[in-house]
Formats: structure tokens, C-alpha cells, sequence
């Protein structure tokens, strides 16, 4: 894992050096959870610009939680125990101010962080570079991902489409059409792509390069939201933006998937699960809209704890690191709507490796 602190090292470009190696953290601690800060002056990117910055780690979960995963994922390869009992709370969280104010968005192989901004799919770097990688998508979107080609795919909810955008040239492909408020996305290393219809209580699948190849993934479900795929691959789970649970659908041996069960239910009180993802270890990680809570649930659903309380309203979806410009692979990133921040939070458990990971 890369250190917090490494986020912070002033850092001067030179011939071997392209610039700062990680995001650059801000101020704001929040009004009702401990901070302490640390101030760094950092140099950031190529232009050699100077800012002062400020390093925030906010106390937040539950203090002296003992929940242990019982996932077993068997040798991970990093050599970490998923039978171990969770790191314990507090974690640390750090917030990086003006990003993005979408509802979703992804990393590209170069760390830039994209998305969806006035209808424009844009990325932008820790250094201040920008770019446009394909102008007028839509003007409501609510999801984006990268595949491992570098092409990514946007949940157009304004016109009921699941959009491909060519990362080179910046061309628009329709792969779906009709769908009843396209939301969250997810791809897998084969190129599938799967988008949950808010509105039709439907997952589908479908091949980005051969939109032939679809399917139904599940029907039933309430609301689906955010979807995100185990580490293994087996098995896709689905937030209820409205339905207060999150549902999970198995593959069938035999082709195909199996009936949708309800993986997680408090049995009320939530505000609405917007964002999921999972780590190396299976455990699933869910945003709370209003509350600004981060849960995390046991790979068999039994054991919960909330990693994170965050100054926002809107937490709607979370990434993990591509493990480039400073974009830690293990620190979970999750996107403020409220004040365009990212939230980076070392959640103590390695996170799923990024489809474009070096």
C-alpha cells in the first residue's frame, strides 16, 4: 500500500520525474468528527506550481470493531489473510477538493479521473491537465466505466442508452436503446458491460465489441443501482437505491444466472444504497445518499461495520485506485456530489486490481 504520507512529499520534476506522485490532499476538516492536520508545501506536475496543502485524517467507524471476514478466497497472491479479523476503526480518510461533481466516474491508464461534466465526457490528471475524450454524451448520465481496452462505456439516462466512447477518437456507439433509466455500470476483463435499469427492476449484460451478445442478468430486483462483480467473477451484486437492500446474482454452472437473492437487508433505516464495490478478500463496500455513510458487509453477509462517516450528501459511487499517478490501488475513492471532492480512504484491506492497472 502506498504510505499517506507519500501524498504529500514535496516533489520537484526532473528529466527522470514527471511530477508529484499522488493526488494532492486539501483542507476541510469536517465540523463533527476529529481532525488533525499536518501542512506541506508540494510541487505539483510539470509546471512546477507551488501549493500549500493541508492533510486531513478524519477519525470516523467504529472504534475497536472486531468483524472478520470469512470469505475464503483462497491464495490471493499478495499474501494477505482474508480469514484475519477487519483492521481496526478509526480509519483514515483524506479529502482532494475539485474533481468532478458527476454522478460516476473511472481512472484511465494514465490516472486521469473521468467522467461526465456538462455533457462532456473529460478526464482530469493530479497535475491540472485536462482533456476531453468525447464531447455532448448526454446531459444526465449516471454511470462510466473504463475497460481494459481504454474505451469506456456511459449510462446515457437522459436518452435510455448504454453508450461506448472509443478512447482514441472520441466516436459514440450505441450498444443498448430503450432501456428504462440506465444507472450503474460494470465491466469485466472480457468486455462485457452491465447496467442496471433504475426503472425496469432489470440487470442486463452485453458485449462492448459484439452487442449481440446480451442477456438478462436478473429481473426483480427493486431500483438497481450500483453494480459490482466479486473477485472472482461469480457473482454480481446490485444496490437498491430505493428498495433499502443489496441484492446478489450467482452464475449458473449450467450458463447462464440463478434467482436473485437479497445479499444485505438492514431491515430499514438506510437512505438509499447508491455505490458498491468489493476487495481482494470479497467483503462489499456500500454508500449511504444523505448520510454520507461507507459500510462494509462479510463476503457471507453475516457481519457489518461502517468504515466511514463523510462530510457529504452525496456519495454515489467509489473506485478503487489504478495504481498510477499516485492513485493508490488499495485506497477506496469515493466521489462527493455535493462539493465535486474525492474521498480517499484506506479501508486496511487490499482492493480488487483495476482493469488497467499497470
Amino acid at each position: 500500500m502506498i504510505a499517506l504520507t507519500l501524498l504529500l512529499t514535496a516533489c520537484t520534476p526532473t528529466a527522470d520525474d514527471d511530477g508529484p506522485k499522488g493526488p494532492i490532499p486539501t483542507t476541510e476538516p469536517t465540523d463533527d468528527t476529529a481532525a488533525t492536520t499536518d501542512t506541506a508545501t508540494t510541487t505539483i506536475g510539470p509546471t512546477g506550481l507551488t501549493d500549500t496543502s493541508t492533510f486531513v485524517v478524519i477519525g470516523t467507524g467504529q472504534t475497536g470493531d472486531t468483524g472478520t471476514s470469512t470469505a475464503t478466497t483462497g491464495d490471493t497472491g499478495i499474501g494477505f489473510d482474508c480469514t484475519a479479523a477487519w483492521p481496526k476503526q478509526p480509519l483514515s480518510v483524506t479529502q482532494l477538493d475539485d474533481w468532478t461533481t458527476a454522478e460516476d466516474f473511472d481512472f484511465d491508464a494514465d490516472g486521469y479521473v473521468v467522467s461526465v461534466e456538462n455533457s462532456n465526457l473529460i478526464g482530469k490528471d493530479p497535475y491540472g491537465n485536462t482533456k476531453v475524450y468525447s464531447p455532448n454524451i448526454s446531459s444526465w448520465t449516471a454511470g462510466t466505466r473504463a475497460l481494459s481496452t481504454g474505451d469506456f462505456v456511459v449510462a446515457d439516462a437522459n436518452n435510455g442508452e448504454l453508450v461506448l466512447v472509443d478512447h482514441v477518437t472520441g466516436g459514440q456507439t450505441v450498444l443498448m436503446a430503450g432501456l428504462a433509466y440506465p444507472n450503474g455500470v460494470e465491466v469485466d476483463a472480457d468486455h462485457n458491460v452491465y447496467v442496471a435499469e433504475n426503472d425496469g427492476d432489470r440487470v442486463n449484460r452485453v458485449n462492448a465489441y459484439d452487442p449481440y451478445d446480451r442477456e438478462v442478468v436478473a429481473e426483480g430486483v427493486q431500483y438497481p443501482n450500483g453494480l459490482i462483480l466479486s473477485p472472482d467473477q461469480q457473482t454480481l451484486y446490485i444496490g437498491s437505491f430505493g428498495a433499502g437492500k443489496v441484492y446478489a446474482v450467482d452464475r449458473d454452472p449450467k450458463g447462464g444466472w440463478q434467482t436473485p437473492r437479497v445479499f444485505y437487508d438492514p431491515s430499514g433505516g438506510d437512505n438509499g444504497f447508491d455505490g458498491v464495490n468489493v476487495d481482494i478478500c470479497g467483503n462489499v463496500y456500500i454508500t449511504e445518499w444523505i448520510s454520507g455513510k461507507v459500510f462494509r458487509v462479510s463476503a457471507d453477509g453475516q457481519t457489518t461495520a461502517q468504515v466511514a462517516e463523510l462530510d457529504s450528501s452525496w456519495i454515489p459511487n467509489l473506485r478503487w485506485g489504478v495504481g498510477v499517478a499516485g492513485w493508490d490501488p488499495d485506497t477506496l475513492y469515493v466521489a462527493d456530489r455535493d462539493r465535486g471532492r474525492l474521498f480517499a480512504i484506506e479501508v486496511g484491506i487490499p482492493g480488487v486490481p483495476h482493469l488497467l492497472a499497470p
